[in-house]
């Protein structure tokens, strides 16, 4: 019992990595300590000089607690960074010195800030990032080189020129990607050109329409009352529609019904829509001067019943009437008045 006592002892002291001598209490705040557990080194330049304490949740960033030696200093421009250990996960807390900060020396259980910290890198992140470029190779191709790499480390000197020649077919087909990558690159280096040659007219549209959205806006409240008002007369036009439709539709087709009767009528449809225009500018006329009508006998001609006159009545007439030609001949003569002139010309 006495040496099992004594074994026990001796691996969970091993285990545990005890820090020699005297120690100093430290902390520093992470984004991100994946990876990082109780018990792991301490470390400046690759040298243990501590043990980490604790990692806890402070907030929404991570707090690590650790202790280091006390004839190892920490100053004001340290930064504390979680390093891969291994390649089978572990990490380490490293301690360097930065180019930001005070060279003072750091009292007695001293938190180093996020600012001057470097969170845990995710190694599986990274490859993951590879699988869409692993998803593009032959499986075989990546079998067979696979093969080929073992065979040559176990000393296979024959495998080595099929591992050259592998390696050849991968690096070419990875060429080939590289070339659609690269006119795919090229091709969003000339779409990227174009938008920057028009970046006048997108900020003038951009500027139009951001003074558009502020406008409707500004009206949102009348445009909200617009929209209740539309509301309410769609829904009285909807409620009219549905009382006169049935109306409508039973005059539109019963028998003998209104259809048929405006199709036999289609010559006299014609003519009063040709003549309509006339009709209309001739009432606009008669009516024109008040709520009553005004005629004028401009075609009756006074002098027919004495034949003499027709020159002197003609001539008095023109001179007298503004707007008539020069000079005064027979062709020139008026026989109107400005208003009857005008009723001539329709």
């Amino acid at each position: 019992m006495g040496v099992s006592t004594v074994l026990t002892w001796l691996v969970y002291a091993t285990l545990r990595r005890d820090v020699a001598g005297a120690t100093t209490p430290y902390a520093a705040v992470f984004t991100d300590v994946f990876g990082l557990r109780e018990g792991d080194d301490v470390r400046m330049a690759g040298v243990r000089v501590g043990r980490v304490e604790k990692v806890a949740l402070d907030g929404k960033l991570a707090k690590v607690s650790f202790i280091v030696q006390s004839d190892q200093k920490l100053y004001g421009n340290t930064v504390a960074a979680v390093t891969y250990q291994n390649i089978i996960g572990q990490r380490y807390l490293g301690l360097s010195l930065g180019p930001l900060g005070s060279p003072d020396p750091l009292p007695r259980g001293s938190v180093i800030g996020v600012e001057r910290t470097e969170p845990s890198f995710d190694v599986s992140v990274l490859l993951n990032g590879f699988k869409p470029l692993m998803s593009l190779l032959d499986p075989k191709q990546a079998d067979d080189l696979t093969r080929g790499v073992l065979q040559s480390l176990q000393g296979d000197q024959a495998s080595i020129a099929t591992l050259v020649d592998q390696s050849s077919t991968l690096t070419a087909t990875l060429a080939g990607r590289d070339e659609v990558l690269g006119g795919l690159i090229t091709s969003l280096n000339r779409i990227t050109g174009t938008i920057a040659g028009q970046n006048d007219q997108m900020d003038h549209a951009l500027t139009q329409a951001q003074r558009a959205v502020a406008d409707l806006d500004s009206r949102r409240p009348a445009l909200q009352s617009s929209v209740g008002s539309l509301a309410q007369v769609t829904r009285q036009l909807s409620r009219i529609a549905d009382e006169v439709f049935p109306s409508f539709e039973e005059m539109i087709n019963r028998e003998p019904g209104f259809t048929k009767h405006m199709a036999s009528i289609e010559p006299q449809l014609a003519f009063t829509g040709a003549n309509l225009p006339l009709m209309l500018k001739g009432l606009s006329r008669t009516f024109g001067d008040g709520a009553y009508g005004t005629a004028y006998l401009c075609d009756l001609n006074a002098t027919g019943f004495f034949p003499g006159l027709n020159d002197v009545t003609t001539m008095i007439v023109n001179a007298a009437t503004p707007g008539n030609a020069r000079p005064i001949t027979q062709e020139n003569l008026a026989w109107h008045t400005p208003r009857c002139r005008n009723t001539v010309d329709g």
